[in-house]
């Protein structure tokens, strides 16, 4: 499906070379080699061999969690909110718009956790898999979980909610986890008494202090008396924390520009971009033609890119929108240079274009987006053409998607990144790589995916259209294995129960090739002891109450024996868990009822297990348990051991299986006993 692809899931600003990298709201690139998207927490890979797609991760968890410490600065009372988290498992976190609650949950959930607990956030937002997040027997040991209801804004449902966490924090506690809910701040008197005892009002952290830790976890050295600059001090006093990151990444790219510089002048020049520029571009857009215009915006759509790219784009725009013509020779128009220096933007000495203004570009793509509701459909069929364009660049394309993925959320039409991305999967018409069309679609994809408090439900929005597509049993290809991709390796970071429903859909595609991927990229996952323990949450409800032939495939290609019986990364064995244990025994009674393909030799890799760990009775005892007492199932296994002893490829062999064959006919025996003890 592609050579490479990475996205970069989580990070404003990225440093080094990372290759072709889209960062932040301003969306701004690096280049180097190979292909890099950086859309918000860790970086992707795809490759592709025979067909088959495959990803690697190179941006973990851990690595999210340091960039968070790197630039984290507590608030008032943080210290508080922890002590309560740590003595009662829950929290709720209030504080002031602007005051980094997000973050200083996510802190709170990274210091009270063990490195191996897995962080979750939940969801209410009533998707079809939302119901199961706030199950009190969905919770796992040590999990860590975030509920962000900041952005609820219906008392009815805030007060629902409160009411479904209370056996749900019980479960919580009973399995040592933690929890920390952000409640609406508008709705935070509506808490009842037994949540409101568990609130903890943090302030806004010390502006000097955050800036400080984003600078030099950017590499920029500042010492405190550096910050006294007035032009700095509205946003070290008022600003929100976001706010704060986005300076810092201005002045970074001030730096950039300017390296001969110094600091004072790159906090003006900063500050500058950071300035509403609303008014001044709506002044400037005024003097400009329709053509003028559709050159500003393609300009701030490709800043950074060649002029000929954005003079490529302009001319598209005009012609989507149906722009008459221009009847002059060319010979008789602006040159380039001139149609650009009339909107203010200037081509550097390598032809990359720019405004003379820092942070310009976007409050000019800002101004046509918010002030022309009535093209941003046309907008964002312009910009699904000019990513199939022949005449702009790979990273000129990166640029496109991050800069309309921005608008896209910030106007509440996040739906546009699902129609793109599911254009971008059609081959019609394609005169580049149908694999680098399909790396955009999953770029677009992944930015929709963004929690973002400022942007509503937007990232729920996106989890649902990918619910409804991978609902599809004969949903196109391409398109499917873009889906495979996100869920294994953008949202089953934040949100595992939603990665994993949609990754079983896909399991259940009508093309093998997709069912296949889709399989993988679960067992990819399970690797993980943590999430295997919630996919065998999630398989027992399968299993039990809608089953299909599928999930027995699942369950068997995820419960492989030796990681049931590995202690290197714990303590004890997962096969030595009660619920655990429980979960195997519903799945194998599914395989024993379904006699999938490959049944048998999955038997045997169970049975090659218990001849070589000593928890070998535990496996045995796993399958024996899953018949049931019912003697035809019994008669099954006793027949596949019998064959899978005769099989072995030598004398020692033989007599080694031949044991454990003896061991299991024994558990059998015991099993029928039992069963006519009570008949």
């Amino acid at each position: 499906m592609g050579a490479e692809l990475a996205g970069f899931v989580g990070i404003e600003r990225v440093d080094g070379d990372v290759g072709t990298s889209v960062t932040g709201d301003g969306a701004r690139v690096h280049t180097g080699h190979g292909p890099q998207y950086n859309v918000s927490g860790e970086t992707i890979i795809f490759t592709e061999s025979d067909g088959r797609v495959r990803r690697q991760r190179t941006f973990s968890r851990a690595m999210a969690d340091e960039q968070l410490t790197a630039r984290f600065v507590e608030p008032p009372r943080f210290a508080r909110a922890e002590e309560k988290l740590e003595e009662f498992r829950t929290v709720f976190l209030d504080g002031p718009l602007g005051s980094g609650r997000h973050t200083a949950a996510q802190m709170l959930l990274q210091r009270v956790g063990r490195d191996d607990s897995q962080f979750r956030m939940l969801s209410v937002e009533g998707d079809e898999d939302a119901e199961m997040s706030l199950r009190p027997d969905s919770v796992q040991p040590g999990e860590r979980l975030l509920l962000d209801l900041s952005g609820e804004a219906r008392a009815e449902r805030f007060l629902d909610v409160q009411q479904k966490l209370l056996p749900f924090r019980a479960a919580v506690v009973e399995n040592n986890g933690a929890l920390v809910v952000i409640p609406p701040s508008e709705l935070v008197h509506l808490l009842s008494p037994e949540w409101t005892r568990l609130k903890v009002g943090i302030g806004r952290p010390s502006g000097e202090a955050v800036l400080l830790k984003h600078l030099h976890a950017d590499g920029i050295e500042a010492a405190p008396d550096d910050l006294d600059i007035d032009v700095l001090r509205p946003h070290l006093d008022r600003a929100p924390m976001r706010d704060l990151g986005h300076l810092c990444q201005r002045i970074a790219e001030a730096r950039d520009a300017e390296p001969q510089h110094g600091f004072g002048d790159w906090v003006a020049r900063a500050c500058e971009a950071l300035a509403d520029r609303a008014s001044e571009v709506a002044r400037r857009a005024k003097e400009w033609s329709a053509p003028q215009r559709a050159w500003a915006l393609a300009a701030a759509m490709l800043k950074d890119s060649h002029a000929d790219s954005v003079q490529s784009a302009a001319i598209s725009l005009l012609h989507r929108l149906k722009y008459p013509k221009e009847e002059t020779h060319v010979l008789e128009r602006d040159g380039l240079d001139e149609s650009l220096r009339v909107i203010d933007v200037v081509p550097n000495a390598d032809r990359q274009v720019t405004f003379t203004k820092l942070g310009y570009d976007n409050a000019v793509r800002d101004h046509f987006w918010t002030n022309y509701p009535e093209l941003r459909v046309p907008l964002r069929d312009w910009i699904g053409s000019c990513v199939l364009d022949a005449g702009i660049t790979d990273a000129d394309r990166d640029r496109l998607v991050a800069r309309f993925a921005e608008q896209a959320r910030r106007t509440g039409r996040v739906t546009d990144l699902c129609t793109l991305a599911e254009r971008w999967t059609r081959r019609e018409g394609a005169r580049h790589s149908v694999a680098r069309a399909l790396q955009w679609a999953a770029s677009a994809l992944a930015y929709g995916l963004r929690e973002d408090p400022t942007t509503g439900m937007s990232a729920a929005t996106v989890r649902r259209r990918i619910y409804t597509w991978a609902s599809q049993p004969n949903l196109s290809v391409d398109l499917a294995h873009v889906l495979i991709s996100v869920c294994a390796d953008v949202m089953a970071e934040t949100h595992p129960d939603h990665a994993v429903v949609r990754l079983r859909l896909l399991a259940a595609h009508n093309e093998p090739n997709v069912a296949e991927a889709a399989k993988d990229a679960v067992v990819g996952l399970a690797e993980d002891n943590r999430f295997y323990r919630r996919l065998l949450w999630w398989m027992r409800t399968w299993l039990i109450h809608h089953s299909k032939r599928s999930d027995v495939e699942l369950f068997l290609a995820t419960s492989a024996p030796r990681r049931l019986v590995d202690t290197t990364s714990r303590s004890t064995a997962l096969i030595t868990n009660s619920a655990v244990r429980e979960q195997l025994v519903i799945g194998w009674r599914a395989v024993l009822n379904s006699h999938v393909d490959g049944w048998k030799k999955e038997v045997g890799k169970w049975l090659s297990a218990s001849r070589t760990s000593s928890y070998g009775p535990s496996l045995l005892g796993v399958l024996v348990d899953a018949a049931g007492g019912e003697l035809a199932k019994l008669a099954m296994l006793h027949v596949t051991a019998r064959d899978w002893a005769a099989a072995a490829r030598d004398v020692e062999e033989r007599a080694g299986r031949q044991q454990v064959s003896r061991k299991l006919a024994s558990e059998i025996d015991a099993a029928q006993g039992l069963r006519l003890a009570y008949s």
